[in-house]
């Protein structure tokens, strides 16, 4: 048995670049920060089973495995923070199957999964990819076969099968606040660095308006503009130390593409960094907070305006009061740290 704890991913601005013909070389450039409340994922194995070719013996599980007419089964509990929430059991079950293939699980093994998601789902807050990189590590933790990074590149492979991500688990994998210049899985082709900023902040999303990616990455039009203005953002921060001292810069560019892109146009976001922005005022709090959208959802983060500013517990506090009289949910969580890769 195993239990592994992925903190979610939130992006402040990307590009598009999923038109390869492999999964792991699909993705995108961009910048995120890594989270430490996401989703925390157990499984343990509930035993075998004996279905396999009439005649045939079972073969060791790191041997070739001619045709089983059966594979081990999968238990899946899947707890949310909204009761009512649908979560497709899928991408575990497919996932589970893609270290199967891969020879890192053992086909015949029976297992238990239970996961439990920390945050909203399609509020780009990252579920997906914490969900599946938990799992995977956890299936890691428990078997110790293979390497790490073979555990995150099969995470972004079912991602991108179920269009629900591109360049969070290359973010998650370098964790902190990164820059990833290259899309793709980690470790590579997909290129990522990092640093760590230790620091409160306060997630912020409208319940009754969620979006799945896909809506934005697989339609034209959308793809296009976001395309446009992330390319050009990652080209002008790339050039640059990525440490602390490029977090104004980062704030700024963020704020450039959700104007570039287009996404500040959409009446739901308008409307809500509208209801933000006049709680921060109320609150006087404009000069030590900036407010910048998490993309995809309709949803946004309050980060410090400086990197050696943390927000206060107190003022998170106060935040989410007055943000709650205006029919918006929010949660406080931190910046996870740097990853030692």
């Amino acid at each position: 048995m195993a239990t592994v704890q992925v903190g979610g991913h939130i992006t402040l601005l990307f590009s598009i670049h999923d038109d390869a013909l492999l999964p792991r070389n699909q993705g995108s450039r961009g910048v995120g920060i890594c989270l430490e409340k996401g989703v925390r994922v157990s499984i343990e194995e509930t035993g075998r089973t004996d279905a396999i070719e009439e005649g045939q013996e079972m073969a060791g599980w790191d041997q070739d495995i001619p045709e089983i007419k059966a594979k081990g089964e999968v238990n899946l509990n899947i707890n949310t923070m909204d009761l009512d929430t649908h979560v497709s059991h899928e991408m575990y079950i497919d996932l589970i199957e893609e270290l199967r293939q891969a020879r890192l699980l053992p086909f015949d093994t029976n297992y238990s999964v239970t996961v439990d998601i920390e945050l909203p789902l399609s509020q780009g807050f990252g579920m997906s990819a914490a969900g599946l990189s938990a799992l995977a590590l956890a299936c890691f933790e428990m078997t110790k076969r293979g390497n790490e990074s073979q555990y995150f590149r099969a995470a972004h492979h079912i991602e991108r099968r179920h269009s629900s991500g591109l360049g969070d688990v290359l973010g998650l994998y370098v964790g902190g606040v990164e820059l990833r210049t290259h899309p793709g899985s980690p470790p590579s082709p997909g290129v990522a660095r990092s640093f760590s900023l230790d620091s409160s902040v306060l997630l912020i999303w409208q319940s009754s308006a969620s979006k799945h990616t896909s809506e934005y990455i697989d339609h034209p039009d959308w793809k296009t503009s976001i395309t446009r203005a992330g390319d050009a953002a990652v080209d002008r921060l790339a050039g640059k130390n990525w440490d602390s001292s490029i977090w104004n810069e980062l704030l700024q560019e963020a704020q450039t593409f959700g104007r570039m892109s287009k996404m500040l146009e959409e009446p739901t976001r308008q409307s809500m960094l509208a209801s933000v922005q006049s709680t921060l005022n109320e609150l006087d709090l404009q000069a030590h907070v900036r407010a910048r959208l998490c993309m995809l959802g309709t949803s946004c983060v309050l980060l410090p305006s400086k990197a050696n500013q943390s927000l206060s517990v107190e003022d998170l506090n106060r935040l989410s009061e007055g943000l709650r009289s205006k029919n918006l949910d929010s949660i406080q969580t931190r910046i996870a740290p740097q990853r030692n890769i």
